[in-house]
This record gives C-alpha cells, structure tokens and sequence, in this order.
C-alpha cells in the first residue's frame, strides 16, 4: 500500500510537473511576442520622432519666412497709409480752398476751372507720393 501512495504522489508529482512546463512554456511564448510587439513599437516611435522634428524644422522654416515676408511689406503698408493721409489732407484743403472761391464773389463763372485745376494739382500730387512709395518699397526689398 506504501507503493500504491508513492506512486500515486509520483504521478501526481509528474503532472504538476506537466502542467507548469506547459504553462512555462506558454508564459516564454507570451513574453516573446510581447517583446517583439515592443521592439516594433519602439521602432514607429522613432520613425514618427523623426518625422516629427522634421515637421517642426519645416514649421520654424515657414514661420521664418512668413515673418520676412511681412517685415518686408511693413514699408509699402506704410507708404500707403502716408498716401492716404496726403490725400485726406489735400482732398480737406481742395474742399477749402473751393470754399473760399465760392464765397468771394469777385470771381463769378471759375468755379469749374478752379475746381478742374485744384483736381489736377490733387492728382500729381497723389502720383508723386505713390511714385515715392513705390520706389520706397523697391529699396526695402
């Protein structure tokens, strides 16, 4: 009987046995491909790493640009805001002086080649500074 209970302990023995060289093995497999799954995904993160730096220089490449390019334009914006404000002003003193030459009455019948004549001095005036601009902004660039 004392046989019978080893051998059975024995068997058992030999089945547990079994059982964690299965499960062993199992658990190896499992770690194998986990540590291949991570190998991988360490691979994409450089890939997209990579990308991304290139991403961001390209980005830092385009700002640079972009600011040149607006920096480059501040002296024409300016120049047309200066054309502006001589036109505002001209245009004031046009209205003014056209004003004046109504009201004096020692003048009757010129109004039209005054006013034709205030325009024509309004409009060299308005091509000088716009020339001027121009060449402004030639010379900026």
């Amino acid at each position: 009987m004392a046989y019978l209970g080893v051998l059975f302990i024995a068997i058992s023995f030999l089945i547990v046995a079994i059982y964690l060289s299965l499960l062993l093995t199992k658990s190896s497999n499992l770690l194998f491909t986990v540590t291949h799954t991570v190998k991988r995904v360490e691979e994409n993160l450089d890939q997209s790493l990579e990308r991304l730096h290139g991403t961001l220089d390209e980005t830092e490449q385009l700002a640079t640009d972009v600011k040149m390019k607006l920096d480059a334009t501040t002296p024409m914006f300016s120049s047309i805001e200066n054309v502006g404000r001589s036109s505002q002003y001209l245009s004031e003193e046009v209205t003014k002086r056209t004003k004046q030459f109504e009201e004096d009455g020692s003048l009757p019948g010129t109004k039209p080649f005054v006013q034709a004549i205030q325009y024509s001095e309004f409009g060299s005036t308005l091509l000088r500074s716009w020339k001027r601009g121009k060449e402004s902004a030639k010379n900026t660039l």
